[in-house]
């Protein structure tokens, strides 16, 4: 009897929201309480993923009709509750508020005992906000406030909303209060990010005496940047100065990770003053080490942006270009002085390079100070800071990394991993973005070591990585290496050097993992049947299949009688976003500061190092192939 009753009530409910009807916002629950809380049933579950999909993919219609599916077939389930309210959340944000609110009055009226009901209460108010009842909105919601203290989901939503509320109404301080409470339950970045927006947009409305105000009532860390962002914005925008600009950098550098980071960023680029440097649009610096120790790396960079140039030149006769190049030997004064030469003298667009770490700090400064883009060859990270005009065109080794443990937990299904690394900046930071990796995608890292440079016997380390993967392990009962997969991140020779003994001290069985590095020298041909079947990731493969990457290969061994590496690959194509960047704007509005804006809104350009992309803080988001030794051979296995 109780089925046929919540059947009909369903097939009531359905009815009265397909005529646009009113349904009361309270009534007695129709659903049996132990049904409700109960897992849904497969096929319920199966179309409910079908609705998600759908929904990801923009197709909202199709997602509400699965979701009104799933609530007409499976009502004494709480999969119905959460169907009604996917719908009414998604009428909401296409700003239908009057379709909304139908879904979520039935959904009180029906499902009141319904664990997340309060997020339909929510979106009652947000539905009420959008129709301009602002008064019965602010009623409700310290209400709900106080029955939700243990739903951050709930608490996080109502917050945003009422942050966007207190807004419109001109309320700064209740607002600003209501967003340090928002702020105290968003538990994803995403969340984050939105409640930034919103409390940016609120605080932008503020005066410097109501922010000063705000200021006194001793906000936590995380809130007081808000403040002091808009305070000096404020004085930025009362006067451009040289001094205002530094006060808003030191902010950035000294909260690097904080939400608002980006935002302030932004506001940099946007308010950069007038500089007195000449300006040759047609010319592009490079700052690369011609001599000294790092010669061999320059020297692929400048073949990479020399054959851009040569195929921009012949593609594009109304838009020629011409390379301005200065020798840094990767030393950072000198650096610094190229830099300056560059801009000062020659009046460049913008600089590709210099290549690596302290060089690349030695100049971010006055990138910034003279608003001259940069695209430096070198990955960033917390010593890179926040630096507006600073974009890192190199591959980011946690992407990197990342795509390579889940290559391997997806493929091979590994969860028990290890890693042999050297102890240098490199190996250090490779091996805690390794762990963090597998963290991260649900495996296990039982043990990770470090071996010298220059080492030749490596009996030592693989030793004691076994003792501590068999401490971390449980009993097995018979002698088994405990780690599917082995990660070394060093140069081909290295792991040549390391894998013929891996088998004398019982680590038997593994899959060695590697990086782009594994690509420089190529590891099947060092290290011979003791890397059969070792798996790395990298951006790029000179042997790749696709039409862009054999041209490129093609073309690079004609000109200079060799294969292309990642580096002057990854630099060809630093030259050509940077060029494709500029060829978008007309001659009379080519400004350093329009072409680093085409170059941050740039999506996914299709170079010969993958898909690239970069973020907001001038990272570079790359895609990433997957190869393996087989056969004596590296080949592709993904994508």
């Amino acid at each position: 009897m109780r089925t046929n009753i919540c059947w009909a009530l369903a097939l009531l409910a359905l009815t009265l929201l397909a005529n646009c009807a009113t349904v009361q916002r309270s009534g007695p629950s129709m659903v049996p309480s132990e049904q409700l809380h109960a897992a849904p049933p497969a096929d319920a579950q199966a179309l409910w993923e079908k609705a998600e999909q759908q929904q990801r993919a923009g197709n909202t219609t199709a997602a509400l009709s699965l979701w009104e599916q799933i609530a007409r077939s499976y009502p004494n389930n709480a999969i119905a509750a959460r169907a009604f309210y996917r719908a009414g959340d998604a009428y909401l944000r296409e700003g239908q508020a009057d379709r909304s609110l139908q879904y979520f009055d039935y959904l009180l009226y029906a499902y009141p005992q319904w664990n997340e009901i309060d997020l339909a209460r929510v979106g009652q108010l947000r539905a009420w906000w959008l129709q301009g009842n602002r008064k019965k909105v602010e009623k409700e919601a310290a209400a709900i406030w106080a029955t939700s203290p243990s739903n951050p989901e709930v608490r996080f939503q109502l917050a945003q909303l009422m942050v966007n509320v207190c807004a419109a109404d001109n309320q700064i301080e209740k607002g600003f209060e209501w967003a340090a409470t928002g702020f105290a339950a968003a538990a994803t970045e995403q969340q984050k990010k939105s409640l930034a927006q919103a409390t940016v947009s609120l605080l932008g409305k503020a005066n410097e005496r109501t922010i000063e105000k705000l200021l006194q009532t001793n906000p936590n860390e995380f809130m007081r940047l808000f403040l002091e962002y808009r305070l000096a914005q404020i004085k930025l925008e009362k006067q451009p100065s040289d001094a205002n600009r530094e006060a808003l950098y030191a902010l950035l550098q000294k909260n690097p990770r904080h939400p608002l980071a980006m935002e302030i960023q932004t506001t940099l680029r946007g308010t950069a003053p007038e500089v007195t440097l000449p300006l040759n649009a047609n010319r592009i610096g490079v700052l690369i080490p011609l001599n000294g120790a790092y010669q061999a790396y320059g020297n692929n960079v400048l073949r990479g942006v020399t054959l851009a140039e040569h195929n921009w030149n012949q593609l594009h006769p109304d838009q020629q270009v011409t390379l301005i190049v200065k020798d840094t030997q990767a030393e950072p004064e000198l650096s610094r002085k190229s830099f300056e030469e560059l801009a000062k003298n020659e009046g460049v667009l913008a600089i590709i390079g210099p290549l690596g770490v302290k060089p690349g700090q030695a100049v971010f400064a006055l990138a910034n100070k003279w608003n001259v883009p940069l695209l430096a060859l070198s990955q960033k990270d917390e010593e890179s800071g926040n630096n507006p005009y600073v974009l890192h065109a190199f591959i980011d080794n946690r992407d990197l990394v990342e795509h390579l443990v889940q290559f391997c937990r997806e493929k091979y299904g590994y969860t028990k991993f290890a890693t042999l690394y050297p102890n240098d900046r490199y190996g250090q930071r490779l091996s805690k973005d390794f762990a963090a990796a597998v963290q991260a995608k649900g495996g296990t890292l039982l043990a990770s070591v470090a071996y010298e440079g220059n080492t030749t016997d490596f009996k030592g380390p693989i030793q004691k990585l076994m003792d501590m993967a068999r401490k971390n392990s449980p009993p097995a009962g018979v002698d088994v290496t405990p780690f599917e997969a082995l990660f070394i991140p060093d140069q081909a020779q290295t792991v040549a050097l390391i894998a013929p003994q891996l088998p004398y001290n019982n680590v038997v069985g593994v899959t060695l993992l590697g990086t782009n590095l594994w690509g420089e020298t190529p590891l099947a041909q060092v290290g011979g049947a003791f890397v059969e079947n070792a798996v790395y990731a990298t951006p790029f493969f000179a042997e790749a299949q696709s039409g862009e990457v054999q041209s490129f290969s093609q073309q690079y061994a004609q000109f200079y009688g060799t294969a292309p590496t990642y580096l002057d690959a990854q630099a060809y194509d630093a030259m050509m976003l940077l060029l494709n960047a500029r060829s978008t704007l007309g001659s009379a509005s080519v400004q350093r500061s329009t072409v680093l804006e085409k170059l941050l809104g740039a999506r996914d350009y299709k170079g010969v190092t993958g898909t690239s992309s970069f973020t907001p803080d001038g990272r570079m988001q790359k895609s990433y192939l997957v190869l393996q030794i087989k056969n004596g051979k590296t080949v592709q296995i993904s994508p």
